[in-house]
């Protein structure tokens, strides 16, 4: 048989390794004070550090050690507060308290009965571990995020990648494999691969935001907030569903209300039509693009030319309303087209065209009104 790793030369590996990526995010911290999820990653590296330390010179009692598992269980967990912080959530749930104090009293009991750092008490303690990086991991791959990117999923990928190393250690102290502390050894020998790819998981998550966030602004109508027409044609797959429709607005008399109120009671204008449209449509699936000056065209998967006009007529009288109650906002009102996407449509131009076309009967009309 090979002879085993020395678990101490592996034990300053990771504490070097953990010091380092400490270092990294207390940098990255320090030069942007407003990302706190920084100082939670940091802490954490800190943290398992200093418990790994710990380790090396605990009596092994059986308090001292389920206080060091607990707080093992802590630093896993800073990683899962970090990411909260990170997505604007609260990072200290209460049912946070759980799996540390799983990890504690899954080493501190079986030592209390059977003998500190017995086999039964190194398994009992290894579970409570594992099961906090499963729980981390699974949260990070599998948890509801507005977004979810490599970054994220990589660092959720190495917490559950520790699990099998976790589970061979238990096996390998259940059936006395070896005379070393296999709890100990196995870990460690995962630390050297899956360590440095959890950290860059985590360095990788900020950088990917602000790409989202260039993105979607290079994709969206600065002064309302709504898809642009390059917005539009980036609209997922699902808009282009059998029964999509579409509603053309435009605020009648739109420059006369510029040439008579100014430009910012436009702006307010539009501002208001875009608030307006939203509270009345489906939050879920509604889409709202500017095409252009004071033309935007809401598109509805799922819905059929009765649903839309129904949405339609909602739209205009709720910016009467809101127009009646604003002192802000000149007298206007909003004129609107409707059309569906018909089977030979290729995408949603075609159908946008003829709601466009049944804007301006509308217009032709009277104004005031959904054709």
């Amino acid at each position: 048989m090979p002879d085993l790793p020395d678990i101490q030369t592996l034990r300053w590996c990771s504490m070097l390794a953990s010091l380092a990526f400490f270092g990294v995010f207390a940098g990255l911290w320090l030069g942007r004070r407003d990302e706190r999820h920084y100082l939670h990653w940091a802490g954490g590296s800190l943290l398992y550090t200093l418990v790994i330390f710990s380790f090396t010179i605990s009596a092994h009692t059986p308090v001292q050690d389920g206080i060091l598992y607990a707080l093992l269980s802590a630093s896993t967990l800073s990683v899962l507060t970090g990411v909260r912080r990170f997505d604007g959530r609260p990072p200290f749930p209460a049912w946070l308290l759980l799996p540390v104090a799983a990890a504690g009293l899954g080493y501190g009991l079986p030592a209390h009965l059977v003998g500190a750092d017995s086999a039964a008490a190194r398994i009992g303690g290894t579970l409570g571990s594992m099961a906090t990086m499963a729980l981390t991991g699974g949260l990070l791959v599998f948890g509801s995020a507005r977004v979810r990117g490599p970054g994220r999923r990589i660092a959720g990928a190495a917490l559950l990648g520790y699990v099998p190393a976790f589970l061979a250690a238990i096996a390998a102290e259940a059936f006395g494999a070896a005379g070393v502390n296999m709890a100990a050894l196995i870990p460690m020998l995962a630390d050297q691969l899956l360590l440095a790819v959890l950290n860059l998981g985590l360095i990788a998550m900020p950088g990917e935001r602000a790409q989202m966030q260039l993105r979607e602004a290079a994709l969206r109508d600065p002064l309302t907030g709504v898809w642009n027409r390059a917005g539009l044609a980036a609209l997922p797959p699902r808009l282009l569903g059998p029964e999509t429709a579409v509603i053309v607005l435009d605020i009648d008399h739109f420059k006369a209300i510029n040439d008579q109120h100014g430009h910012g009671a436009g702006d307010r204008v539009l501002i208001a039509l875009v608030e307006t449209a939203r509270a009345v449509l489906p939050v879920i699936d509604a889409e709202i693009v500017r095409l252009g000056g004071d033309e935007f065209v809401a598109v509805l998967p799922g819905r059929s030319l009765a649903e839309a006009s129904w949405l339609a007529d909602e739209i205009r009288h709720a910016l009467r309303r809101a127009v009646q109650s604003r002192p802000d906002l000149p007298p206007c009102t909003v004129s609107l087209g409707i059309a569906t996407r018909e089977p030979g449509d290729p995408d949603l131009a075609r159908a946008i065209e003829r709601a466009d076309a049944k804007l301006y009967q509308a217009k032709a009309q009277g104004r005031d009104r959904a054709a």
